[in-house]
């Protein structure tokens, strides 16, 4: 069995399964941006008790307050003898916390920004902490993130939920502006049932990787903990030297893995680089991805070069077939964290082949076309069993979608829309051994129960699953077009034809089984920026029998053909798009 670092498993899981992991920070993280730790306020809080009581100086301030009261230092007790109401206490925190003028100490540290990166990414979404401080929400900004904080119950209630958000801070012992922070032991030993129960949801469904934190004072978290029994996902403490006794409790509690570390900016930054290490090694080069289009572009152009075609078409299949055929893919738990890595890694595998697809649609031959269309059958994976879940099932099907659309945007490009319709038309197996058109199955929103609001960033879309896969499109289009507006009319275009395709195959499923109508709709159904569906059905409402649409046989091959699903599809739009 192979033996992995720690850290390095660590960077493994958030690349192979990003968002699962939680992180809990404690105050080891700010130290180095000048914020002092729990124990070191308790001593500067002891120097100023021994102040009142005349005692200015000390060898060992920790020594002077056992010997004067004949009890440990406890920084909670001591702050709740200096500050007896929580907006003192408040105010006493804020002066370790909130820089001064001339201050240049008080920001965020390697680690936050390490931090931050890694959430940006998609790697990391939810993040516990008993800071008080805003340096993890200053990083985070840096990089272009605005998360969820909560930080009280009030907070909490009106928060986007974790599933949602990019990235969700859940600050348990309040914030060091609000009055209502935590501090004392009696604080500390106890939440809100409302606190409660998000720390459960937490443990119980991410991962955690601890940092920063003894485990030693903070009773409610610690419980928290402890209550939880679920194990699905690693459990790591990153601990300079060894954890407490307390903190071993907990290891062993959770199954953990110790990671042993110098401190919190080389641990963050070293697991920042390795992940984007692991996460350079899966992409492909650029230059690979450059040559591959170049070479398509040339032999799929050449008869004579047909067996190099198909020999290029058949490596980068096998690359998406190998995967999905996988006991890997087949053990995938269905969250919204392994659907977007299931759909990470397939937009990687497919990035060649889909690029290469595209440029041969545009400007490949016939027999270099038919490849297109059987590579595209390929990817259905419709002979294998179907038992399992549902989403990963829908999911078999995503890489011979993505080359699906490519195909059509390239054919389109070539403005042959004799291809079109031998695309939208082509017989697929389904796993019931039907020969079904491929427009009955191979757009996004056809997955059987698959949500694409799961999207990462995407949740709050009209058409999460258009918007998300439109703009990696366009960034390719530039294979097939020069002007880039060029490609995100293209994709459009694209959509306009599924949508009338598939509501020209919908209607007689309507009239001869009584089944509901239907019919997918793309992002121009929504946006402004693009022309609208309604002016898309109007203008081929106008078109004549010449026109290329009707001549290549699409929608029936005649205006009159055609009529009853635009009707059909114009009633349904009025009913579910409110603007249209």
């Amino acid at each position: 069995m192979i033996e992995l670092e720690p850290i390095n498993s660590l960077a493994l899981t958030l690349h192979h399964a990003p968002g699962v992991q939680a992180l809990l920070l404690g105050s080891g993280i700010s130290r180095a941006a000048g914020i002092p730790t729990g124990w070191e306020i308790t001593i500067d809080l002891i120097k100023r008790l021994a102040s009142v009581q005349g005692v200015m100086d000390a060898p060992d301030w920790a020594s002077w307050y056992r010997d004067t009261y004949a009890k440990e230092p406890s920084y909670s007790e001591i702050l709740d003898a200096i500050a007896s109401t929580p907006a003192e206490r408040r105010a006493v925190i804020h002066g370790y916390i909130e820089p001064t003028d001339d201050d240049d100490i008080r920001k965020p540290t390697k680690a936050h920004h390490a931090i931050a990166k890694l959430i940006a990414s998609g790697a990391i979404r939810v993040v516990i902490t008993t800071n008080f401080d805003r340096l993890l929400e200053n990083a985070l900004r840096d990089e272009g993130v605005e998360p969820t904080v909560i930080a009280s119950v009030d907070g909490l209630l009106g928060a986007t939920p974790l599933v949602h958000s990019r990235c969700t801070i859940v600050k348990v012992h309040g914030d060091y502006m609000d009055a209502r922070i935590k501090n004392t032991e009696g604080e500390l030993e106890t939440y809100a049932d409302e606190f409660d129960a998000i720390l459960d949801r937490i443990f119980d469904e991410y991962g955690l990787v601890i940092a920063g934190w003894s485990g030693d004072w903070d009773i409610a978290l610690r419980n928290a903990m402890l209550r939880c029994s679920s194990r699905r996902y690693p459990f790591y403490w990153a601990s300079r030297g060894a954890p407490s006794s307390m903190g071993e409790d907990l290891i062993a509690h959770r199954m953990g893995t110790i990671i042993p570390v110098t401190d919190a900016d080389t641990f963050f930054t070293q697991l920042l680089s390795k992940f984007e290490a692991v996460r350079s090694s899966s992409r492909v080069h650029p230059q690979t991805a450059a040559i591959a289009v170049a070479e398509a572009r040339k032999i799929s152009r050449d008869e004579r070069l047909a067996p190099e075609w198909a020999d290029l078409l058949r490596r980068e299949v096998d690359l998406v077939s190998k995967f999905v055929r996988s006991e890997d893919y087949a053990k995938i738990v269905p969250s919204k964290e392994t659907l977007n890595a299931l759909i990470s890694e397939t937009l990687w595998r497919t990035e060649i082949l889909r690029r290469v697809i595209l440029v041969a649609a545009r400007w490949g031959n016939d027999e270099a076309f038919r490849s297109i269309k059987l590579a595209i059958s390929s990817l259905t994976f419709a002979d294998m069993q179907q038992g399992g879940y549902t989403y990963t099932i829908s999911m078999r099907r995503l890489a011979g979608s993505l080359c699906f659309y490519w195909a059509l945007c390239g054919s389109i490009a070539r403005e042959d829309y004799g291809r079109v319709h031998e695309l939208l038309t082509m017989k697929l197996r389904t796993a019931d051994e039907r020969q079904v058109p491929a427009v009955r199955v191979m757009p996004f929103t056809t997955y059987q129960s698959v949500d694409w609001k799961i999207l990462a960033g995407f949740e709050t879309r009209h058409t999460p699953e258009s918007d998300f896969f439109s703009a990696i499109f366009e960034k390719e289009a530039s294979d097939v077009v020069i002007n880039p507006d060029d490609g995100s009319m293209l994709w459009d275009d694209a959509e306009f034809i599924i949508t009338m395709a598939f509501a020209y195959d919908r209607l007689p499923l309507v009239e001869e089984r009584g089944t509901w109508f239907w019919a997918p709709v793309g992002r121009s159904a929504w946006r402004r920026a693009s022309i609208l569906l309604s002016e898309r059905i109007q203008a081929l409402q106008e078109e004549t029998e010449s026109s290329p649409v009707y001549r290549s046989g699409l929608l029936g091959g005649s205006a009159a053909a055609a009529a009853p699903s635009i009707a059909a599809l114009s009633d349904f739009l009025a009913k579910n798009i409110h603007f249209f």
